[in-house]
Formats: C-alpha cells, sequence, structure tokens
C-alpha cells in the first residue's frame, strides 16, 4: 500500500525532516493497521529528532500518538476490525498517513470525538491524569503546582484539577498566563516570581503535589514548596535542553542540581518525590493504560476537559510544527492533521 510520511535520515534541527512516500506493508499477526487521522507532536518528538531520546535509531519517522481507524488486522487480532477508531501511543513512527502498530497498544475511541481533540488525551492528558491520580493523593480542596501550565501537559493537569476540585497553581510566561487563569489556575509568571514564595504566601503549609519536567535545581524548589505529605511528580529534563538539543553546560548544571533524598531525611520531612514515564506506565500496566485513556475519552466526550490546540499542520509541514516547538511558541497540544 502506498503511504506518505516524515522521515529524518540523521539526527538535526527540522529541516532534517523530509516528506517521503513508499510503501506500508500489511499488519503482522498481533498489530493492526491504522490509517492515520491525527498525529501529536511533543516535545518528546523534538528528542527524538535530536537523536536523544533513549532507544532512538536513524533513520526514524517521529510522532508519540496517534488516532485514526482501523485499515486492516494481523491473524491474531480479535479486540479490532476495519473500520473501528482507535488511538495508540507509539513514541515513535506517528508521522504518517498509515501505521502498523501492536494491537495491545491501541484503545478503542467512542464515535463523536473530533481526531484532534481525541490525540490530545493519549499522550498528554494520560499522562496528566496518571500523575495526578496514580502518583499523588491529591484531594479535593488541596492546592497543588503545575509547571508549564499553558503547555499540553500543562493545560491538561489544570483542567483535570478543576473537575477534581483542587486548586492549581501554574507557572508560565507573562504572555501565556490569561489562559492560565481562564483554564481555573492561580497564574504564577516564573519570569519575576519566586514560585515557592508565591505559593507559600496563599497556603503557607505548602501543595499537596508539585508537577516537574525541568529537573535540576528547579527540581529541588518544587520539593520545597510541598507540604508535608506532599509529593512531586517528575516527568522530564527541559533543563538540560535547548531548543530541542541537549545543551552539555545546561545538562551539567542541571544534573549537579537535582535533589538528592536520604530515607532518614524522608522520614522527618514525611515528603516524597516519585518520576512519571507513559509508556513504562503503559507496559508496565496496560489494562491500567486503556482503563484510563477510555476514562479520559468519556470525559471529553461529556464535557468535562476540553483539549487547547495551540497550531494545527498538514502532515507535510510537520517540520513547521518543529519551529515552532523549539520556539516554545504554542499553547497546549499541537496536531498533524494527516
Amino acid at each position: 500500500m502506498k503511504n506518505e510520511r516524515i522521515l529524518v535520515a540523521k539526527k538535526g534541527d527540522p529541516s532534517a525532516m523530509k516528506f517521503v512516500s513508499d510503501d506500508v506493508g500489511p499488519p503482522r499477526d498481533t498489530e493492526i493497521l491504522i490509517r492515520v487521522r491525527a498525529a501529536g507532536v511533543s516535545f518528546a518528538d523534538a528528542l527524538v529528532r535530536s537523536g536523544i531520546y533513549p532507544g532512538v535509531k536513524f533513520p526514524v519517522t517521529p510522532g508519540y500518538d496517534v488516532v485514526g481507524e482501523v485499515e486492516d488486522v494481523g491473524a491474531e487480532v480479535r479486540d479490532f476490525r476495519r473500520g473501528d477508531r482507535v488511538a495508540a501511543m507509539t513514541i515513535t513512527g506517528g508521522y504518517t498517513r498509515y501505521f502498523c502498530v501492536p494491537a495491545k497498544h491501541a484503545v478503542h475511541v467512542p464515535d463523536g470525538l473530533e481526531p484532534g481533540a481525541a490525540v490530545s488525551l493519549v499522550l498528554n492528558y494520560l499522562t496528566a491524569y496518571q500523575m495526578l491520580k496514580r502518583c499523588t493523593h491529591a484531594a479535593a480542596g488541596d492546592p497543588i503546582l503545575v509547571h508549564g501550565a499553558a503547555g499540553g501537559v500543562g493545560t491538561a493537569l489544570l483542567q483535570l484539577a478543576k473537575v477534581e476540585k483542587l486548586k492549581a497553581f501554574g507557572t508560565a510566561s507573562a504572555g501565556k498566563l490569561q489562559l492560565v487563569e481562564r483554564l481555573g489556575g492561580v497564574p504564577i509568571d516564573y519570569a519575576k516570581e519566586d514560585f515557592v514564595g508565591r505559593v507559600r504566601r496563599d497556603t503557607p503549609d505548602g501543595v499537596e503535589a508539585a508537577f516537574d519536567f525541568v529537573a535540576g535545581s528547579h527540581a529541588r524548589r518544587s520539593y520545597e514548596a510541598l507540604r508535608s505529605t506532599g509529593i512531586l511528580v517528575c516527568y522530564g529534563v527541559q533543563g538540560a535542553t535547548r531548543n530541542g538539543r541537549i545543551d552539555l553546560v545546561r545538562a551539567l548544571l542541571t544534573f549537579l542540581g537535582d535533589p538528592s533524598f536520604k530515607p532518614m531525611a524522608l522520614l522527618g520531612t514525611n515528603k516524597g518525590c516519585v518520576g512519571y514515564n507513559a509508556p513504562r506506565w503503559r507496559d508496565a500496566r496496560p489494562a491500567m493504560y486503556a482503563e484510563d485513556l477510555a476514562t479520559l475519552f468519556g470525559m471529553l466526550g461529556g464535557g468535562q476537559i476540553a483539549p487547547v490546540i495551540g497550531a494545527r499542520f498538514p502532515l507535510e509541514k510537520a517540520a513547521d510544527a518543529h519551529v515552532l516547538l523549539n520556539r516554545n511558541g504554542a499553547t497546549g497540544k499541537m496536531v498533524l492533521d494527516c
């Protein structure tokens, strides 16, 4: 079958992304062939393109998450049939018209959900939901701290916090503070305000959970913002990068600034820290992966959440999406219409 996709032959900036035509074969016995309708664009895709995402081998097609219809199924697949609407967390390969994925990574998508909105849930909202619901003990009325609150995961956390009746402090740049406030968060300009001091003014005991994707000394400060019983959830190392690439000086400073935890000290403070990695959760707890995505699709259909889509591009313009991604120029999720 003829196919079109984005191919990166060797690591580089967005100009390394080429739009190519080739063939896609039939699915293997345990796979399904998806006709992709929408693919998400994420910071992880920029790391893939730059050759610094673990396990990446070139040539590679980026694309962490997709939504589409089943075009064909492998001989051993029983849970899907041709025409079913599905979503999948793919890690790579999503910037394409057609894509074979393991059936175990696919989840049914209810009819009536717009593909761009649905694909926004697969990585961003699932990450936010599992960090909030599976990694912390935050309950109605509790305060939380969300960094990058105008981004894909950040806007998801703000919306989910509102559903859970949590008070969410959200850091963002000055131009994105209105979005944070509109989504129900307490906006904090990270360039002008000390977020720990800002949080402590409103909640002297600190927050029940903090979600940090920067790492290094930034994560240490997030830990300082916690109350006793609070949890720091770390899910990225953006502090080690610049414009989508690892910066050696920044990486060293981030490593040296990372907080260290000793059991005796944790007993005294009664606070904790946990890391979150979406593909590892998917593989370690596949039933939970499917259950949580199904819950999110239900929330989308019921109007409880509404993904912020900051920009949409046709598949062949994926490089333009990465230029915007490197500039941190979009809010919410970026989507490729495939």
